[in-house]
């Protein structure tokens, strides 16, 4: 994780992922959620039951009541962290409601169509968590992946796999009822309530807090040298940077022309003895940028001028697996053609049934897929 993503995330409300207080009382963050989780779990486990429509509703009435206990205690946390208050709340809470409940509409909904909507619908709300930490590739990708090759993957054999009604036949007893609902959920229960205690520990806190001093400083000279590997931009940053500090040393508007004209003379940044155009200095970084006339400045470069999250993916992309992103794209390009193929070949056959109709002679010779032995 890189500068950028662990600065947008810190800006997040710690309190909004159940942070411990420091009372140190029985009425832990954990055991909060753990109760939530089990009530709501208990609640969901009547609605997957195939009996009465009292009991489903029953469960449905437990499972909001757990989901409030739970947003109650989120949103009783969700004090602003830092002084800035740059993100409301509000934002993480409302992809979290959307995505439980695509969630469990997606695996209590009778109809495979509509369940498959509602795990897009669970898809798009989690990428937008994931916006919301500043990981847009993880957002992309989850969006790319799962709403659209394993959806699409997983329409077709729906389709493929459904047969037409017959009248007088009902639906198989696997197409009615759920299969292993209550170990599902017994499963996920125990998973969520031993990752939850495994959060919220002490320990866990404070290693989380070491780890994150670390990575923060990591992750910025990982970001300094994903500037350093795109010249163009460190450049152009540089030359920001320069007429930024001009302008706040001026003292009259002669000022603002100068330094207009003094940035556009920076033509290259010098590179040290290892080839690096960006330094670092802990978390700062500096370059020495050469003017027209030959003579050199240290410029410190701000931290606005690191660069975004999708650059650095980018730059890794291109610069570290560039195979794997070309077998990538043939693969994909593969994919498109098959698809072309397939419904060039549904086109033609819906079009010989018509020309038949009209009297006319089929596309498709005899031998030919979907042919019926007449020529062309």
């Amino acid at each position: 994780m890189d500068f950028a993503t662990l600065s947008h995330a810190s800006s997040i409300p710690a309190a909004f992922l159940l942070a411990a207080d420091d009372t140190g009382v029985m009425t832990s963050p954990a055991a909060a959620l753990t109760i939530a989780c089990a009530i709501s779990a208990a609640g969901l486990a009547l609605i997957m039951q195939p009996g009465r429509q009292g009991i489903r509703t029953a469960g449905t009435v437990l499972a909001l009541a757990g989901f409030a206990m739970l947003m109650v205690e989120v949103l009783a946390r969700a004090t602003p962290h830092g002084s800035d208050g740059s993100m409301p709340p509000v934002f993480p809470v409302v992809f979290g409601f959307i995505t439980l409940f695509g969630a469990v509409r997606m695996i209590t909904h009778p109809k495979p169509v509509f369940a498959a909507l509602y795990f897009v619908l669970v898809v798009i709300a989690t990428a937008g968590l994931f916006l919301l930490l500043g990981a847009e590739f993880m957002a992309f990708s989850l969006i790319i992946v799962y709403a659209g090759a394993i959806l699409i993957t997983y329409m077709f054999v729906l389709m493929l796999a459904q047969q037409s009604p017959v009248a007088g036949v009902g639906d198989a007893w696997y197409d009615r009822l759920p299969r292993e609902a209550l170990s599902a959920i017994v499963v996920g229960f125990v998973i969520l309530a031993t990752l939850s205690n495994a959060f919220f520990s002490p320990q866990a806190q404070s290693d989380r807090a070491d780890t994150f001093e670390r990575t923060e400083l990591s992750g910025t000279v990982n970001a300094w040298q994903t500037l350093d590997a795109m010249p163009k931009l460190a450049l152009a940053s540089a030359q920001a940077a320069y007429v930024e500090s001009l302008k706040s040393l001026k003292s009259s508007n002669d000022g603002a022309t100068t330094s207009a004209t003094t940035a556009a003379k920076i033509v290259a940044l010098v590179p040290d003895a290892q080839g690096n155009r960006v330094r670092t200095r802990g978390a700062d970084a500096f370059v020495m940028a050469q003017f027209a006339d030959g003579t050199t400045i240290e410029l410190a470069l701000p931290v606005s001028a690191l660069p975004t999250n999708s650059r650095h993916v980018g730059v890794e992309l291109v610069s570290k697996f560039p195979a794997g992103l070309e077998i990538a794209g043939v693969v994909l390009l593969m994919a498109l053609f098959g698809a072309v193929i397939l419904a060039r070949k549904q086109i033609e056959l819906g079009e010989d049934e018509r020309r038949e109709l009209a009297g006319m002679r089929r596309f498709t010779i005899e031998g030919e897929s979907g042919g019926t032995g007449a020529q062309r």
